[in-house]
């Protein structure tokens, strides 16, 4: 059984890859890691800032479903480790669906607030919004009913601020002073015990907040400590699959995968349907004529932009999440 496997484990030689590849390490002194400069003591994040080897371009180079996904770990990770310090139960540990709802209601204030978010920040939401329920629709059909509890709104909501927590951990323009930021607003940077004290007074006394359980033994309360050492163990895992380059028959998949009949008919409906200006629409109707597809059309008004209106090109694909989008000085004025 599972004390078996353990045993192999232990017993194996030390060749295996990565991860879970035990590799023996010098014994370390005890001591605090020093996060970010201005971060202040009561943040912690993992890996600490200082020693997180953050990528450059992370959007470029990840994309936006691994950022969201990358966001949606570190929220677990905010969250579980602010619930470890309280009694009550946190409103953000209910359901993944109430936690989508509330993803998105967060990503809305901190939207529409003046002095929370930067312009660039303000624009890694919007990518992370841009048609996100579209494509978790298409490309994972067990978040339909998911999709369907919450509202594309608020889950295309909720998906813009995982990028934006996923950015601000991974990328290397940026430090945990913003994340820091962030998190301090959303209320997950509270004392512990805070939240017990809050409610005790606001119940009258009903809930009494120094009722609080003993853990055995070593101290600590393990069926609490789980959840967040599966959320650290989740951020590291990303960590390491970021940074690892592809094989070549993996990249080789993955733009085969990418440049299928059935993505660009997909792709090619959707853009000749919202997004294609009366000329390009002409063009591709013109390409498609009767029998042929939607992503032979689509392909050729790619080539003609590539011969003809190279940023225009490049608008378009960005809008698909394979390129960053154009600088503002690009774009022609409103």
């Amino acid at each position: 059984g599972a004390r078996a496997t353990a045993r192999q484990a232990l017993a194996a030689p030390r060749t295996v890859a990565p991860p879970f590849a035990y590799i023996s390490q010098p014994p370390m002194p005890d001591q605090k890691f020093v996060d970010a400069p201005d971060t202040s003591e009561n943040w912690s994040m993992v890996p600490p800032d200082t020693i997180r080897n953050r990528i450059a371009h992370s959007y470029a180079k990840a994309g936006r479903r691994i950022l969201v996904d990358v966001g949606d770990a570190v929220w677990d990770y905010m969250v579980l480790r602010s619930q470890y310090g309280q009694l009550v139960r946190s409103p953000f540990m209910e359901s993944q669906y109430t936690t989508t709802a509330k993803q998105g209601k967060v990503a809305v204030m901190l939207f529409r607030s003046e002095n929370i978010l930067t312009e660039k920040e303000k624009r890694v939401v919007q990518i992370g919004i841009r048609k996100a329920w579209q494509q978790y629709w298409i490309q994972t059909p067990y978040e339909k009913d998911h999709i369907k509890a919450v509202g594309i709104e608020q889950f295309s909501a909720a998906c813009g601020l995982r990028m934006l927590l996923g950015w601000l951990y991974i990328d290397e323009g940026v430090d945990d002073t913003r994340l820091e930021s962030i998190a301090h607003e959303i209320g997950m940077l509270v004392e512990p015990g805070l939240e017990d004290e809050l409610l005790s007074k606001v119940s009258g006394g009903v809930f009494d907040d120094h009722r609080r359980p003993v853990p055995r033994n070593s101290g600590n309360f393990f069926l609490a400590l789980a959840p967040l050492g599966r959320a650290a163990l989740r951020l590291y895992v990303h960590r390491y699959f970021l940074e690892r380059p592809l094989r070549d028959e993996e990249n080789i998949q993955r733009v085969e995968s990418a440049l299928r009949q059935e993505e660009l008919d997909l792709a090619a409906a959707g853009f000749l349907r919202d997004e294609a200006t009366e000329e390009e629409g002409l063009l591709m109707e013109s390409a498609r004529d009767v029998n042929d597809t939607y992503a032979f059309a689509f392909e050729c008004l790619l080539g003609h932009l590539a011969l003809n209106k190279p940023y225009r090109l490049h608008q378009i694909i960005s809008s698909f999440g394979w390129a960053m989008p154009l600088p503002r000085e690009f774009l022609a004025p409103e």
